[in-house]
């Protein structure tokens, strides 16, 4: 394990030398930078990086040559004959590919390293460091006016400690010599660049190794099975094979080999699951995994058994592995071989917080698996998780932990990083500043993030800066205060954002635009403002619904927020809303919530006040039980325009033999206090729905919701059918104790299903409760409420229930039995929901 010490080791070196005498640039005028004849591409650019700064930095433009015209006087660029026959000469054979040396005489500098792009690097090092030259986004240079032209005569040696560095920007791939100034060693193969790492991102690739497309049909053995089928069609790049089949095992080696038989010169190649935790379920794999603890003792024997295949026929080249998701827990007893790599993804884990943060109960887990990874593999590496992937521009404020998630990365034995953020869309949110930072701390690990972050904002907004900085303590407060631990993935509320701190970071901005000094600045400032009208846009809405219509009216304080927000996005080219969709997607639903309006229809007794969206596959989006106020489903405080219909619904959904999205939308009509709502599939099939009210068993009062389906099958041939019902209601409270949030399933009796879930894996605790028939509910115990779904066990398997300890929210999903219809034969099933004041038991209706 490295620890700080190795950090500090460097650190050391760069001070060695005499302290008293100095190199006076102003004197230099005259000396020729020397990249001899016999350079390489990257040095022969580096030479003219040098005289390009320097000249920008002093006013002075120096000579390139290929020899020296004197023994002293010379600015080396480079290994050559010339330099070691200087007074001033040394070795680089120690510093690696990437190391470089700096050796500041009064009659000679020197500025060497590895081959291909140490010498480059070199070039930037010393520009930063002794001329305080910043290399801030791809056409700003950051140059400071030269209070002294005298530097120290001392010697540097820095060798990177990560030998992969991605921040994944796409500043950095549309402006490779820019991502080269930072020090990005993954996006060009340009050879005055130097190149890239030889080291490949380790993901996911098993979906072109056996391919589904080309095995499938004749042999689907060779695929996972998964609730007992072998299911061919599969998000996520394709189905997983089934690892234990000894025939995908040849077959994977076999394409791997062929691969790297095509491209000799890899150092890795990736042998990894594709996107989704789909994997397989048969009896061999299965018994490997129990007796292993985790899915990726099978995946992991499969792998080995890849590896060894590859190393008879390319013995140099390492297999490379995810350990993600499922696979990201070690096995108990199988090790990877010497020859694979193991990539250990953070996805579940908290970016507000560091990884290492013992107060972050999210984040525990990971760290325990990364050290036991670290005791069974010396080759480690890491993909990180630096944006929100559902909303690339909100604010995300995770810039305190950067610096200690790539130390701790760091200290566990981490060769390389992929810092993964919005690399496939345009502008994003502070993309600028995020990339100037990321880079800086994976070159330099020692140094902060925040800090880093704060001399971005002096540098790059100017007079604004200030103004900056305090947006950005804001967020993080902000943040912490809210008491939320958010993924990569979070809604607004999981940063803290709501319609009062998108009012204040909105003033922010403000502030800075008339701070900002020159039209430059404004730009940039102007750039940097996406982010407050997205949380404008997301937060601080209201919701009317006028003629049947729902749209959502803003603040006069923000103007023509959405008329902005395009110009804005259009003008610094931001091309992605989310990792997703094209930012016209998002255009389209700010259109539809803004101008043409959503249909909806609501029904309303003593008790109950339901809003249903006809068009939104009939979901019923708001659920208030009036006599105590309560909404069921989001609160409004929770509303967000993005996904104001995806989340915390009750909707019905078509499992087989039915596409809800096709068509989605329902025909919509009130008849006798009741919501009845009709869709005609393509081949003539009608599906009929009822939502309603009806009396409960202990009283005449219309407290029970209904809901009531008819499929009629008028195809010409039979077809299976079955259907989900998903409730998803809000809790009020995120917590894995049991005794505060109860879920029931109801077989003769109510049962607590729930309480041995202390610690699950995962951002979500998925029960099956395989002997629940009849009912199914959960219980607040603190606020004294809960929801109660019974339903007819003649129409539906067991509840599927999903108690999420991270998010205030219960699924109640039923699944409806696989029923064959002939033509013009009919199916129906139907629920029930009440509310609860006290738990489930012997004296619950």
């Amino acid at each position: 394990m490295r620890t700080c010490t190795a950090i500090l080791a460097i650190m050391l070196l760069w001070n060695i030398g005499s302290a008293k005498e100095q190199l006076d640039l102003s004197r230099i005028a005259d000396w020729p930078i020397v990249a001899a004849g016999d350079a390489i591409p990257s040095e022969r650019y580096a030479a003219e990086e040098f005289q390009s700064l320097f000249q920008q930095a002093t006013g002075v433009h120096l000579a390139i040559a290929a020899e020296p015209s004197l023994t002293s006087g010379n600015i080396f660029i480079g290994e050559s004959a010339a330099m070691k026959k200087s007074a001033a000469d040394f070795s680089i054979e120690d510093v690696g590919e990437e190391g470089l040396r700096i050796r500041i005489a009064k009659d000679q500098l020197i500025i060497a390293g590895g081959r291909p792009r140490g010498t480059l690097y070199g070039v930037y090092e010393f520009f930063e460091r002794y001329l305080g030259v910043r290399f801030l986004t791809y056409d700003h240079t950051y140059i400071p006016a030269q209070r002294s032209w005298k530097i120290p005569c001392e010697e540097f040696v820095y060798r990177p400690v990560f030998s992969f560095r991605w921040s994944y920007y796409k500043e950095n791939s549309d402006h490779p010599e820019f991502a080269a100034r930072l020090r990005v060693n993954t996006t060009t193969h340009e050879d005055k660049l130097g190149g890239v790492t030889r080291q490949s991102l380790i993901s996911h690739s098993l979906h072109r190794q056996i391919p589904v497309e080309k095995y499938g049909k004749e042999h689907p053995e060779y695929f996972a099975l998964v609730d007992g089928e072998r299911k061919l069609e599969m998000w996520g790049g394709g189905p997983e094979p089934c690892v234990t089949n000894p025939d995908v095992i040849e077959i994977v080696a076999q394409n791997v080999i062929r691969e790297l038989d095509q491209h000799p010169g890899m150092k890795n190649i990736s042998v990894s699951q594709n996107d989704n935790d789909k994997y397989c379920r048969c009896e061999r794999c299965e018994a490997m995994n129990q007796r292993e603890g985790t899915p990726m003792g099978s995946h992991l024997a499969f792998v080995n058994a890849v590896a060894e295949r590859v190393e008879q026929k390319h013995p140099g080249v390492k297999i490379g592995t995810l350990a993600y998701w499922y696979t990201r827990k070690p096995p108990k007893t199988i090790k990877p071989r010497a020859n694979v790599q193991i990539q250990l993804c953070s996805i579940e884990c908290c970016t507000l917080h560091p990884i290492d943060d013992p107060d972050c109960a999210k984040n525990r887990e990971f760290c325990r698996d990364m050290e036991e990874w670290g005791k069974i593999c010396d080759d480690i590496w890491v993909w990180n998780y630096n944006t929100n992937f559902r909303f690339y521009d909100l604010p995300f404020p995770n810039l305190r932990s950067i610096s200690k998630n790539v130390q701790y990365f760091l200290k566990n034995n981490t060769h390389g990083l992929f810092m993964q953020a919005n690399g496939n869309g345009g502008t994003g949110e502070l993309c600028d500043l995020r990339n100037y930072v990321i880079s800086r701390c994976m070159w330099r690990p020692e140094l902060d993030s925040w800090e880093t972050a704060k001399e971005f904002c002096r540098l790059h907004y100017g007079k604004a800066g200030d103004t900056m900085i305090r947006y950005l303590d804001f967020l993080h407060r902000n943040a912490e205060q809210s008491g939320w631990h958010p993924t990569c993935f979070p809604q607004p509320y999981e940063v803290g954002l709501n319609a009062e701190s998108a009012g204040k970071i909105f003033r922010y901005f403000q502030l800075a635009l008339k701070r900002a000094e020159s039209e430059a600045v404004r730009e940039r400032v102007e750039k940097a403002s996406i982010c407050a009208y997205r949380t404008a846009l997301e937060t601080s809405g209201r919701f009317e619904i006028k003629d049947k219509r729902l749209r959502v009216v803003y603040p006069e304080k923000y103007g023509d927020v959405v008329t902005r927000y395009k110009e804005l996005t259009r003008k610094y080219n931001q091309t992605r809303a989310e990792e997703w969709q094209p930012i016209d997607h998002y255009y389209q639903i700010l259109k539809r919530f803004t101008e043409d309006g959503v249909q909806v229809e609501q029904l309303e007794n003593d008790f109950w006040k339901l809003t249903v969206a006809p068009e939104e596959n009939g979901k019923i989006v708001e659920l208030i039980y009036k006599p105590e106020r309560r909404s069921l489903l989001t609160p409004p405080e929770y509303l967000s325009v993005r996904t104001l219909f995806e989340r915390v619904a009750i909707d019905e959904r078509g499992l087989q033999g039915y596409d809800h999205n096709n068509p989605k939308a329902f025909a919509a009509t009130i008849d006798n206090g009741a919501l009845r709502l009709t869709k005609k599939l393509s081949d003539g099939s009608t599906i009929e729905r009822t939502i309603g009210f009806e009396g409960s068993e202990t009283g005449k009062e219309l407290s029970v919701i209904a809901l009531r389906t008819v499929i009629t099958h008028r195809g010409t041939e039979a077809k299976t059918y079955q259907f989900q019902v998903h409730p998803e209601f809000y809790t009020e409270i995120a917590t894995r104790d049991s005794d505060v949030l109860s879920v029931y399933v109801k077989n003769e009796e109510w049962k607590k299903i729930n309480e041995d879930r202390e610690g699950s894996r995962l951002s979500y605790d998925g029960l099956s409760a395989p002997a629940g028939q009849g009912g199914a509910a959960f219980y607040n115990r603190r606020s004294r409420y809960g929801i109660m779904e019974s339903f007819d066990p003649a129409a539906f398997l067991p509840p599927e229930i999903e108690w999420n300890s991270d998010y205030p929210l219960v699924n109640l999903d039923l699944q409806t039995k696989a029923m064959k219809l002939q033509p013009e034969e009919s199916f129906s099933f139907g629920c029930n929901l009440r509310y609860l004041k006290k738990a489930p038991g012997k004296s619950s209706p």
